[in-house]
């Protein structure tokens, strides 16, 4: 397994300002990597950004075809729930599992079951509030309807189906909000989202200099927002390059990655 590239965003809320800053981590795409034993390595680099609290943007399984991994996953989590609130949002691996019950059976709620039993707080269209040396945050958790990960998929997305799932955010709180798929920013932050965390992409499988990257897992060529920091007006977004694959292992300058976002 490559090396891990841990990558920090500053982050200033326009809301309100942490009277220390600090720092959370982003976890997107682990699909049940280890990177060296009981993922130590990975774990090396998340102590070491002293978080406040572990944000995972979904899939961190594999559930493809008939196939489904999780032992990696739910140990990692079970180390990180020892030491730092652990935010859990779904993936299309997770909701493929839940989809395909013909195929997975009960994998799904037992998966669920166990994380949960560990420590880790669900955000299946929910939300929880914490407040970190001062500042509030809300974090969402949003589950989007299924037709949005089919491949070629061109419907818009609109804030009015995240304020039907979610609710409104309350303007005055900083709203965090983990959506696996970050094609549809427009409708993250036109529903309030001030800072939207997302995955999927693999950035790109391939990394080009000047082009990015080149093929999402989805086969559509130089997606929007493969990777790194999107901005609409005061909205942001974050889109992580992922820590690993799962059918077509590729990834081509463009290593694993750690996100670490600052509060300052």
């Amino acid at each position: 397994m490559s090396e891990i590239k841990t990558s920090h965003y500053k982050i200033r809320s326009p809301l309100s300002r942490p009277w220390q800053p600090f720092s959370l981590v982003l976890l997107a795409d682990l699909h049940n990597a280890s990177f060296g034993p009981r993922n130590e390595r990975l774990l090396q680099e998340i102590r070491a950004a002293d978080p406040r609290a572990v944000l995972a943007a979904g899939d961190m399984v594999v559930a493809k075809g008939k196939r489904f991994q999780a032992d990696a996953a739910v140990e990692l989590l079970g180390e990180l729930t020892r030491r730092y609130p652990v935010f859990y949002a779904n993936g299309n691996h997770e909701d493929r599992l839940e989809l395909k019950k013909e195929t997975f059976g009960d994998a799904y709620q037992n998966y669920m079951e166990e994380i949960q039993s560990l420590g880790v707080r669900l955000l299946m269209n929910t939300s929880q509030q914490m407040e970190i040396n001062r500042m509030k945050l809300a974090i969402y958790g949003y589950r989007p309807d299924w037709k949005y990960y089919r491949h070629g998929c061109r419907e818009e997305m609109t804030e009015r189906e995240l304020t039907e799932a979610l609710g409104e955010p309350d303007p005055d709180v900083f709203t965090i909000l983990l959506a696996h798929h970050p094609s549809y920013f427009k409708a993250y932050a036109r529903w309030g989202a001030d800072l939207t965390l997302s995955g999927h992409l693999h950035g790109g499988m391939v990394r080009l200099p000047l082009l990015g990257g080149v093929v999402s897992p989805g086969w559509t060529l130089f997606p929007k927002y493969d990777h790194g920091l999107y901005t609409m007006g005061s909205k942001k977004m974050i889109v992580s390059a992922g820590l690993a694959s799962h059918t077509i292992k590729l990834r081509l300058n463009n290593p694993p990655e750690l996100v670490v976002i600052d509060f300052l």
